[in-house]
């Protein structure tokens, strides 16, 4: 499952970086603070995306009061959280990581779990 996670995270830095093809050099010049917020971006973009994809196929099924809507609240109050800090103080991609990782962990297994990815 960690693989998984990694992957995923993977996945969401990937994509910002290929956006065009001077994407890397820009990457390199942005401070570890803007880099944590790109990847912030990212993930809740992903959350949003996977949740509105998780409504349109289970939204109306038992599952989605009692595991999916708190499984991405969770998530959605520590990236909250994180933002918030972010207010106080530069962040780094690795705190981001570090903060969210389980968080995301649990969307990928619930994700397994109701079949919407293997």
């Amino acid at each position: 499952m960690r693989r998984k996670i990694q992957w995923f995270l993977v996945m969401v830095l990937m994509m910002s970086l290929m956006a065009c093809a001077t994407t890397q050099e820009k990457w390199n010049k942005l401070t570890p603070d803007e880099k944590a917020r790109i990847i912030i971006g990212d993930i809740q973009a992903q959350l949003d995306g996977a949740f509105d994809s998780a409504k349109l196929q289970i939204g109306h099924k038992p599952e989605w009061k009692t595991k999916v809507v708190p499984t991405f609240d969770v998530a959605n109050k520590v990236l909250a959280d994180v933002i918030r800090i972010g207010k106080t103080k530069p962040l780094d991609p690795a705190m981001v990581y570090g903060m969210v990782q389980n968080q995301v962990s649990n969307v990928l297994n619930l994700c397994v779990q109701l079949g919407w990815i293997e």
